[in-house]
């Protein structure tokens, strides 16, 4: 049923003294991801139209690189792709210029879920889950440096842990320097060898997300989607908690790398720069299980107190929801590809297939929540605009 009330403000508490409001009156978001789908479509159409003019950098024609490839053959299928990349150009470029426009409302609907099909699902394939997981692994080390700095300034009676962990680190470091050495130069070896492989996997899932997010709000406009998204949000927290299983099989076959039974070493001799990019892409995966949890446990809501002068504050429900929702249509879009790969080995291992879909709603519950919807009992007085309303406060919940 469609909903005719006037967005209403959720009553907040403040965290403090001197404490931030709960958030901040953002412009509509539809019109900023209008403006993202513009964006994602055009690199992306400007990328496909490269690899039109020279086939051979194209990453896309390899054999089983994408869903699709088994459909359409994969030069055909480049320029379908091209086709609806600007078909989206135009399309986002009309809502932008006239966003009361009916015409151009009506079109964003069938467009916008095209372009999830083909650029979130078929255009992704058996490269998909290694880029991202490289991309992942290479930024876990970034983030538990910036984390530890934080930690060590804010919370004086942790330091001497950490100073301990970071000397134990330094030596690891210097003491498998030539691993890790051999480790960095062959990931940087494939890179360089394949240099548009990352923009291949990246600027479609950016396409895909921006244009999914632009429907999705649409239809929570127009009432299309309160009563699902309050029983979501009713049930967050057990798609959140099988959400976090998902990377677990991974995380624990690398992990075993560590003892006599190794799993997934493809019998190959476990080097130590071999068990050190292992473990690597291990830690990816128990940050994905950590960040999965966050979006039911209190500091996926306010930040943490070793956040310093930000501790306290809530938030933004855009810096858990985007994320999500790109790896959430990812992994959907890797789920068949890694199944006619690795069979058996990549349902357990790799499960896609169940990670997907239960990330997409325990996203799609913890934006719910944050928005106040369905958190008591369905039909409940609710946020009615995620964009022109605040979230919901920490307090409440």
């Amino acid at each position: 049923m469609t909903s005719t009330s006037v967005p209403r403000e959720v009553p907040r508490r403040d965290a403090g003294p001197g404490s931030a409001p709960h958030a901040v009156e953002a412009p509509p978001p539809d019109r900023r991801l209008a403006a993202a789908a513009l964006v994602a479509s055009a690199a992306t159409a400007a990328m496909l139209g490269w690899f039109v003019a020279r086939p051979d950098v194209d990453p896309l024609l390899e054999d089983g690189r994408m869903l699709a490839a088994g459909l359409v053959p994969a030069a055909s299928l480049v320029l379908v792709l091209l086709a609806a990349a600007l078909l989206g150009v135009v399309t986002a470029a009309a809502a932008l210029a006239r966003p009361t426009a009916r015409a151009a409302g009506r079109l964003v609907a069938p467009v916008g879920a095209g372009e999830v099909v083909l650029f979130g699902l078929l255009a992704q394939g058996s490269g998909t889950l290694p880029a991202a997981g490289y991309l992942v692994s290479f930024a876990v080390p970034v983030l538990a440096v910036w984390a530890g700095v934080q930690v060590f300034r804010n919370r004086p009676a942790w330091r001497l842990p950490l100073a301990a962990v970071a000397v134990l680190a330094v030596v690891g470091v210097v003491v498998g320097r030539d691993a890790f050495a051999t480790w960095v130069g062959a990931v940087s070896t494939g890179l360089a060898r394949e240099p548009w492989a990352l923009p291949a996997v990246l600027l479609p899932l950016a396409t895909a997300a921006a244009w999914g997010g632009l429907v999705a709000v649409r239809a929570w406009r127009r009432g299309s989607l309160r009563t699902a998204t309050a029983w979501v949000t009713r049930h967050r927290k057990l798609f959140t908690i099988l959400a976090a299983l998902g990377p677990l099989p991974y995380a624990l076959a690398r992990a075993s790398w560590l003892t006599p039974w190794p799993q997934l070493g493809n019998g190959e001799e476990l080097t130590l720069a071999v068990k050190i990019q292992g473990l690597s892409l291990s830690s990816g995966a128990w940050l994905g299980i950590v960040l999965t949890l966050g979006l039911i446990l209190p500091w996926g809501e306010r930040l943490p107190r070793w956040f310093g002068r930000r501790a306290g504050r809530p938030v933004p429900p855009a810096a858990a929801i985007v994320p999500g929702g790109i790896v959430a249509v990812m992994l959907c879009g890797a789920a068949v590809p890694m199944l006619l790969l690795m069979g058996a080995t990549g349902a357990l291992y790799f499960p896609a297939w169940f990670w997907g879909p239960t990330l997409a709603l325990a996203v799609w519950g913890y934006a719910g929540h944050r928005y106040g919807v369905g958190d008591a009992v369905e039909g409940a007085p609710g946020v009615s605009d995620p964009g022109t309303s605040r979230p919901a406060p920490a307090a409440r919940r």
